[in-house]
């Protein structure tokens, strides 16, 4: 009887482990979404100490960490009012007309759109359809802002990623903020 009893405890044991099991596998399922992107800035800086030009060069990351395809992927730069930034960035313009056909699009391409008459607002969307697969990213990477640091300034950048299922859009979850003035030099005297 007493290996019966044993017998018992191990089943017992190992039923309890499949049901602990099971409950995590619920818990993980339910608590991965189905649409969860993540997006950022990075960035360096290259900063004039006489108050000349500086530069930033930045890119701006998405990562899918849902369960499901992100389709039709395109995101927003919004800039402060007033603010210095010269926006550089490998970017082709839409065409009004629909002609963007007869040029050769190329792997990687992003195209601007929404061209409003807002100078702080810069749109844009990869040129070719794009889907990104849980767990992959998507870059706009390598565009520079400048600015002149002859002046007091005080600027920031916002960052935003729309698609088709979020498309009422997701903020980045950090943002470029840059303040500064140029430095005044002592005289110095003999």
């Amino acid at each position: 009887m007493k290996a019966s009893a044993v017998e018992r405890v191990h089943d017992w044991r190992q039923q309890r482990n499949e049901y602990v099991n099971q409950i995590k596998q619920k818990i993980e399922q339910s608590t991965k979404k189905d649409y969860d992107v993540l997006s950022y800035f990075t960035f360096s800086l290259n900063m004039d100490e006489e108050g000349g030009e500086h530069l930033a060069l930045c890119s701006y990351l998405i990562v899918n960490f849902g369960s499901q395809p992100i389709t039709g992927p395109y995101i927003c730069f919004k800039f402060s009012d007033e603010h210095p930034f010269e926006f550089f960035g490998k970017y082709v313009n839409s065409d009004s007309n629909g002609n963007n056909e007869v040029r050769r699009q190329t792997q990687g391409e992003w195209e601007r759109i929404h061209h409003s008459e807002l100078k702080n607002e810069i749109w844009l969307k990869p040129s070719q359809a794009i889907t990104i697969q849980p767990g992959e990213q998507l870059s706009f990477p390598n565009f520079q802002l400048k600015w002149q640091g002859d002046l007091p300034y005080q600027a920031t950048m916002l960052g935003f990623t729309y698609s088709d299922q979020k498309p009422s859009g997701t903020p980045a979850i950090n943002q470029f903020n840059i303040t500064g003035s140029k430095a005044k030099k002592e005289e110095q005297h003999d």
